[in-house]
């Protein structure tokens, strides 16, 4: 009877030793994830059932996310963009920009059908295409950079259009080459279910010349997406000059 009572002893001071273990690091955990929420580092994934409708800059929770220009949005983007996977679920900060920043096909308008299937354009205001006219000056070249930017979203078809056109207006012997480009990226629901949000297409376009001063871009790119929520298109021109490189970008 003895050794049974030391046996059960023993079986009883391990598990006090398994639940004091299990506790301190169920409290390690519990104060990590608070610390990540309170300072804005959270890289928690979005959980099931979350929902991924526009939100306004005034519901922004995470301070990341708060009070960007338009040159920390756009590397934002870039950041996120090149952090994930395609399919690969986002964090819940990195979803809380994409629904705050990023042009929602929420606000889109029946515009065609094509062989029975209709088709969704993307709104850049109050079409599915927004242009743009913008000058940068940089070691001693002057770019003066305009065009169109297109979208348009289907369900399950997609296409971006950049149609773009880029003068050098000065410094032009000092130039080595220009290239255009346009990129969109798409944003939606993934996985079993489509209970999660991530990256749905990531991608681009180029044209380069180096023996002139004006140089055009008329390119489209489609791909296929199934429920693209949210897509963010921009075009640049890049200038390689004698002395160093520069980009200037549509939006």
């Amino acid at each position: 009877m003895y050794k049974n009572i030391k046996k059960f002893g023993a079986l009883f001071l391990s598990l006090l030793l398994v639940i004091g273990v299990s506790s301190q690091l169920t409290s390690k955990v519990f104060a990590e994830e608070k610390a990540e929420i309170i300072d804005g580092s959270d890289d928690t994934k979005v959980e099931e059932g979350t929902s991924f409708e526009p939100i306004e800059q005034s519901e922004i929770q995470y301070e990341v996310n708060k009070n960007l220009s338009e040159e920390q949005i756009r590397e934002r983007f870039e950041q996120i963009n090149s952090t994930y996977e395609i399919q690969e679920p986002f964090s819940e900060k990195d979803t809380e920009f994409v629904r705050v920043y990023a042009p929602s096909t929420a606000s889109v308008d029946d515009t065609e059908t094509n062989n029975g299937i209709q088709t969704m354009s993307l709104k850049f205001g109050n079409s599915n295409s927004e242009s743009f006219s913008k000058t940068k000056t940089a070691y001693g070249v002057t770019v003066k950079f305009t065009g169109t930017v297109y979208v348009n979203i289907g369900l399950v078809n997609n296409s971006y259009r950049g149609k773009t056109k880029a003068v050098i207006t000065s410094g032009g012997s000092k130039v080595n080459s220009i290239k255009l480009g346009v990129t969109n990226s798409a944003y939606g629901a993934i996985g079993g279910g489509g209970t999660r949000f991530g990256l749905v297409y990531n991608g681009g376009t180029t044209s380069t010349t180096k023996t002139q001063t004006t140089w055009n871009m008329d390119k489209t790119v489609k791909y296929t997406g199934v429920a693209v929520v949210y897509t963010h298109t921009d075009a640049y021109v890049q200038v390689a000059t004698k002395t160093g490189t520069f980009n200037k970008y549509a939006f």
